[in-house]
């Protein structure tokens, strides 16, 4: 609450002091109230379970823009949303604050606080208002630890007769958490049970080529990112297997248990490719789908993924309707050593097998391992040009893993069926 009041009171402060100097400001503001439950005990997505929960879906924000002259302009847009850092309580974020320079019609730089234009939707999935779907797919809006970054974006326009071309090249840094879930732990190996959070610092850059054809919109986007650990953290590349005996031995998942040592690196070398398109196919008819291959080149712990949604929707005077289907899958390399270690298991009569077999399953929880499908059906309702009530219904259905998983002791995160309702109002001002 003191942080959330410190940011309030600096806002403000600010709001007040752009004010008194510039004549064109505008205020924004936005909120989504959402409410989600599910048919499970273990919790999906870090918060949702049969006991339902607002904290996944609601957020509250505002935005100043001002236009300082006929070339340059300031934004800047703050939010309260669940934290990142605890499952616990609601942090206020900073989104964006940058000054836009546009010297032509076709050049726009930015600089300062932006958003990272990897995503159809990146500018503003936290409007609820300005889509159909209840919840924009996790499956591939989770694929980058942040949207947000410090940095640059330099933007190029070509306009043809029936077209609209936009490059976009960008740059930045931020600060990054992330999160694992431990059904067990193993505290004498540094492994406490439940949720461990932690620290990186993202750098990293990329292009991203945007076509406007009308009410159609395609998009491309190439993201290379080095995160480093903030905390201290080392991360293994992988877990090496140790022979007890012929035919029996363990992975080392930590450097505590005997063996050779658990090559790590405090650095992960990422790589992101992402393709989407919202195109209108006739009768009212739109399809949007995307797709997001992320490649992470030094360590099979973080992982390598594909992921990749599609939606049909359709308004229908004040209500849209829409199905949609989405999936992700970790690469093999992530995917063969979760199931390996998860697997993985030692005689009893061995020493300590207890401990070696408890680590198996830490270790594996440790890895970022998806594998999961979710067909969703939902409907937005248009109460006003400024607010939208919106239902769905979600079936997801998890493979060998899925890490949106907080699996209970004892139990897998693998081959569960989930089902997920959610109602949302969202506003704009």
């Amino acid at each position: 609450m003191k942080k959330i009041i410190v940011w309030t009171f600096t806002a403000v402060s600010c709001l007040t002091a752009v004010t008194a100097i510039a004549a064109d400001v505008s205020l924004s503001g936005f909120g989504t109230v959402g409410y989600t439950v599910s048919d499970q005990d273990f919790n999906y997505q870090r918060y949702v379970n049969k006991h339902g929960t607002f904290y996944r879906d609601s957020v509250m924000g505002a935005q100043v823009d001002v236009k300082l002259n006929n070339e340059f302009s300031l934004t800047v847009q703050g939010k309260i949303a669940p934290s990142m850092s605890n499952d616990t309580g609601v942090d206020p974020t900073l989104s964006w604050a940058f000054l836009s320079w546009r010297p032509t019609n076709d050049w726009l730089v930015r600089a300062g606080r932006l958003r990272i234009p990897l995503y159809l939707k990146s500018e503003t999935v936290d409007v609820g208002t300005t889509y159909d779907f209840a919840r924009l797919p996790a499956e591939v809006y989770t694929t980058s630890q942040t949207n947000d970054a410090d940095g640059i974006i330099v933007s190029k326009t070509w306009n043809t007769e029936s077209n609209e071309w936009v490059l976009d090249g960008f740059f930045g840094t931020a600060k990054t958490d992330y999160r694992y879930f431990l059904r067990e732990g193993m505290p004498s190996l540094g492994m406490p049970a439940g949720a461990t959070f932690g620290t990186s610092r993202m750098t990293g850059g990329g292009l991203a080529l945007n076509l406007h054809r009308g009410d159609d919109i395609y998009r491309a986007c190439v993201f290379k990112a080095n995160l480093r650990s903030t905390d201290g953290v080392s991360v293994p590349e992988t877990y090496p297997f140790v022979d007890v005996m012929p035919g029996v031995g363990y992975y080392q998942v930590s450097n505590q248990l005997p063996g050779s040592g658990v090559p790590s690196t405090n650095e992960i070398h990422a790589m992101a490719y992402s393709l989407g398109a919202d195109v209108g196919v006739g009768f009212d008819f739109r399809v949007t789908g995307e797709y997001v291959l992320r490649k992470i080149s030094n360590t099979d712990i973080s992982s390598s993924s594909q992921s990749a949604y599609l939606a049909v929707l359709r308004p229908i005077e004040a209500w849209t309707p829409y199905a949609s289907v989405a999936w992700i899958k970790s690469l093999d390399g992530t995917l063969n050593l979760y199931n390996k270690a998860n697997n993985s298991s030692v005689p009893n009569a061995i020493p300590n097998a207890a401990l070696i077999n408890a680590s198996q399953r830490a270790g594996a929880d440790a890895i970022a391992a998806y594998d999961q499908f979710t067909l969703a059906i939902g409907t937005s309702y248009r109460v006003s040009p400024t607010s939208k009530v919106k239902a769905e219904w979600a079936r997801t259905q998890t493979g060998d893993v899925s890490s949106f998983v907080d699996a209970p002791s004892g139990g897998e995160t693998g081959h569960k069926v989930i089902n997920v309702f959610s109602l949302s109002y969202n506003f704009v001002f």
